[in-house]
């Protein structure tokens, strides 16, 4: 938008608020979506985003299913020899940025890392890199 989009009466009627983020249409949601709200009044915006931090959540399924992962994460993570069961996490983008300096190979990913994660960690990748050999240096390090 080049323009402020002022929160009328439309808005504030209306059932839900869809902030689009989609690559199609050049849109890009890469923050939390009430990063996009302007309030005239500092108090107004703090209410709102204490809210949201505070009362918006996941519902139980995806909660209990994101726990589901980490318990298992966990259990792998001990069998490969973490007593504590600890692993870390990455989320790769590969194919949803337009510009080519974010295309880095997987050997520069892990001088990246190198400083922040020990070597023989375990690592839960997020991704959505479509050749499971792009990871291959991983299971070397």
């Amino acid at each position: 938008r080049t323009e402020v989009c002022p929160y009328d009466e439309n808005f504030q009627e209306a059932k839900f608020l869809h902030m689009m983020g989609d690559r199609a249409s050049g849109a890009r949601l890469l923050v939390h979506f009430y990063e996009y709200l302007f309030f005239e009044d500092w108090k107004s915006d703090l209410w709102t985003k204490r809210f949201v931090r505070d009362h918006l959540r996941y519902v139980d399924e995806i909660q209990c299913a994101a726990a589901r992962v980490v318990k298992a994460m966990r259990e792998k993570s001990r069998v490969w020899g973490d007593p504590k069961g600890d692993f870390d996490t990455m989320h790769v983008r590969r194919g949803d940025f337009q510009y080519n300096q974010t295309q880095i190979t997987a050997q520069e990913i892990l001088a990246n890392i190198r400083d922040v994660i020990p070597v023989n960690t375990t690592i839960f990748i997020a991704t959505d890199e479509k050749d499971p050999a792009f990871f291959s240096e991983f299971h070397k390090n």
